[in-house]
């Protein structure tokens, strides 16, 4: 197994290969990334190198890791038994030549295989980490949302690309419900990036807009056609709004939108403590499982 680092964007189209590689390996599992996750997590810098890697082997990208500070991201096609065992080996050797005092990672309740992998190297549970929500997009399609007054649902097809990025700070900028002081710099270059990593699509975009023209809430669904499987993310309403029903409203609109395109599932997920998305999605989802934080000093 080698281990090749992102240089730029030539690299880019193998991992979201692989991302979907994955996604269909696991189903009905979700994978650690979806091709969505990985486009809005390099947010438009696609040219530059990230300490993020593709685990190759005869020629095919079969796992990708990616350290972010202290969190880690990883994950391996299923097929070969100890192939996460051997990736997990291999992030420990760079973490601990790099000079990290601690690695953590997200790792499902459910996933017994994959607990036993990061057990086997010292990892233990320290925590809750997120809670999960899906929806089977045939089983359960989802209807038109409820008109909030005042207010329509559109899709971000011509979009003033500074109109959709200060929807996005606007929600992610005051984020003290859950004690968290943050200021978004997210801006309209940033956002027009999206559209040149290969995934997103304007028509599964959703905000919400008033009568004159301010966008007040948004939901970005990732639609994956070779697993069939839809990933939101991210998801904000601004505060003078929140509390009305818009993000199940914002949601169910994209999940309309993603049906009639052939997606069969959708997800999302959120962390532990945010109360107040864990409602609301439990309004336009089903609840599908939680993760633990799984952490390890070195």
């Amino acid at each position: 197994m080698e281990l090749q680092r992102y240089r730029g964007r030539d690299d880019l189209d193998r991992l979201l290969a692989f991302c979907s590689t994955a996604a269909v390996a696991k189903l009905p599992s979700p994978p650690t990334w979806h091709p969505g996750d990985l486009v809005w997590q390099l947010r438009g810098r696609f040219d530059v190198a990230h300490p993020l890697y593709a685990a190759v082997e005869d020629g095919q990208v079969v796992g990708a890791l990616w350290f972010q500070g202290e969190e880690l991201l990883i994950d391996a096609l299923p097929v070969e038994a100890t192939r996460l065992s051997r990736l997990l080996d291999a992030a420990l050797e760079k973490a601990r030549r790099a000079g990290s005092g601690k690695l953590q990672s997200g790792v499902r309740d459910e996933d017994a295989e994959r607990q036993a992998a990061f057990a086997a190297v010292g990892f233990t549970r320290t925590g809750p980490w997120n809670v999960r929500f899906e929806r089977d997009l045939t089983h359960a399609p989802p209807t038109e949302p409820a008109v909030i007054p005042g207010l329509r649902l559109r899709d971000c097809v011509g979009i003033d690309p500074e109109a959709r990025a200060e929807a996005h700070r606007a929600a992610w900028s005051a984020l003290d419900h859950m004690g968290i002081d943050a200021t978004s710099g997210f801006s309209a270059d940033e956002y027009l990036s999206l559209a040149t990593g290969g995934v997103y699509d304007p028509r599964f975009d959703v905000v919400a807009e008033t009568p004159d023209g301010r966008l007040v809430a948004s939901a970005t669904a990732w639609a994956d056609p070779a697993s069939g499987a839809a990933v939101f993310e991210p998801v904000g309403v601004n505060p003078p709004f929140r509390g009305t029903g818009l993000t199940a409203a914002v949601m169910t609109e994209a999940m309309v939108r993603l049906a009639a395109a052939g997606l069969r599932r959708a997800r999302v997920g959120t962390a532990h403590f945010n109360t107040s998305a864990i409602a609301a999605y439990a309004k336009a989802f089903e609840r599908a499982g939680t993760s633990s934080t799984w952490s390890l000093a070195l």
